[in-house]
């Protein structure tokens, strides 16, 4: 006779480095980069210092650019899950631009970089920091724009997207709120102005 528990199975403890970017994230989110050290993770890890090194060998600055990749993806994703329905290039680039200036404004590591340590935050969104970002967002613009428009032109507006997004961050108009949809729409309206092709 089989005996059938009553007592629901235990979850498997998250990967180890899984369990350091999780805890890099939430420290530098709650307490800020700076009074944030590699011990500091460690033990909100649940290991030693020399396995966060293991993992990750450039400590909290690799850490710190591994949790803010993964939000670019998480943008990225909910941006080309968001524009399905769009109906015009203008109103795929104005969705884009609002979900990811929404994302941004409430994600807590952002954020906390932005209050504690702009100077860090400034150089992560550096011009020859952001050429990776910029290929991606293009690439993003020829995978989710071509529907509305040539391939050379959905890179381009998928490029705009990132550099309104990234010079929004670096200093925010108080009278251009891209975290309103409205606003987001006129933007692009007036400023999604495809190059000409050249002759």
């Amino acid at each position: 006779m089989t005996v059938v528990s009553a007592q629901p199975a235990l979850e498997a403890p998250a990967p180890v480095a899984e369990r350091i970017v999780e805890a890099a994230a939430s420290l530098i989110a709650s307490q800020g980069l700076h009074a944030t050290s590699v011990d500091d993770i460690a033990a909100a890890a649940g290991c030693g210092r020399a396995t966060v090194y293991r993992w990750y060998p450039g400590g909290r600055a690799e850490l710190l650019d591994v949790t803010l990749d993964r939000g670019v993806d998480l943008i990225f994703d909910e941006c080309a899950r968001r524009i399905v329905d769009a109906r015009s290039l203008i109103e795929a680039a104005a969705i884009t631009v609002n979900v990811a200036v929404v994302w941004l404004a409430d994600d807590a590591v952002v954020q906390q970089l932005l209050a504690d340590a702009p100077d860090t935050f400034a150089t992560l969104i550096s011009p020859m920091r952001l050429e990776p970002l910029l290929e991606r967002a293009a690439q993003f613009g020829l995978d989710h724009f071509c529907g509305f428009t040539d391939p050379l032109t959905a890179a381009w507006a998928g490029e705009w997207c990132a550099r309104v997004v990234t010079d929004h961050l670096r200093s925010p108009a108080p009278v251009v709120d891209l975290t309103d949809p409205a606003i987001s729409r006129r933007f692009a309206e007036s400023f999604l102005v495809p190059p000409s092709p050249i002759q």
